[in-house]
């Protein structure tokens, strides 16, 4: 009975440590260096965007900044400059197998941006066309929501490339959509997308 008792006492923190070492083997590896840059085509963002951020939290969570532009003939006037700070949560990237590549079923994220010209106000005082209180929403900043998917190609220690895509929606049509309910989510979501390069 006594050798019994050692072997179980034994045995269970040498099980124990191998379940730990099995678990640490198959956690997803960093990607890359915390510095990245975007490339970043639609979204709410601008015609592209370019920019880049810094990755915290175990590079779970990225913090960015972009500055996009749009084109006389999209914006109807005078180009036009947006200049957006985003912060994406990444809950879950498993690497595929044994090879370089990771993929992140769902991003998160929230964003805010500013953009440039003449038409458009801070409030609805600096317009000053309008009777006070007739617009309760600022046409130059928006508050932007956001969901994603993205795949990665890297390895600890190396520079690595991602692709992502996302939907992404802001106050001002979530507003519109809840009083108006014959807009559609397709009214509403906007499609975004690009590329990071970390270093």
């Amino acid at each position: 009975m006594g050798w019994i008792g050692n072997g179980v006492h034994t045995g269970l923190p040498l099980a124990l440590c191998l379940l730990v070492n099995q678990t640490c083997a198959q956690a997803p590896e960093p990607a890359a260096g915390p510095f990245y840059l975007t490339l970043h085509v639609a979204g709410g963002t601008g015609l592209v965007a370019l920019g880049g951020g810094y990755r915290l939290a175990r590079q779970r969570l990225e913090p960015e900044l972009l500055v996009g532009y749009v084109p006389r003939r999209l914006s109807g006037s005078k180009p036009l400059a947006i200049f957006t700070l985003k912060t994406t949560y990444l809950p879950w990237s498993p690497r595929l197998g044994q090879s370089r590549w990771q993929a992140t079923p769902v991003t998160l994220g929230a964003m805010i941006n500013y953009t440039t010209g003449q038409q458009f106000f801070l409030t609805n005082n600096s317009a000053g066309n309008y009777r006070p209180g007739y617009y309760w929403w600022s046409s130059a900043v928006r508050l932007g929501l956001l969901a994603g998917t993205r795949v990665n190609y890297g390895g600890p220690h190396q520079q690595s490339t991602t692709a992502y895509a996302e939907l992404s929606t802001n106050d001002l049509h979530l507003v519109s959509r809840l009083t108006n309910r014959s807009l559609r989510l397709v009214d509403i979501l906007t499609l975004g997308g690009g590329l990071k390069r970390g270093f």
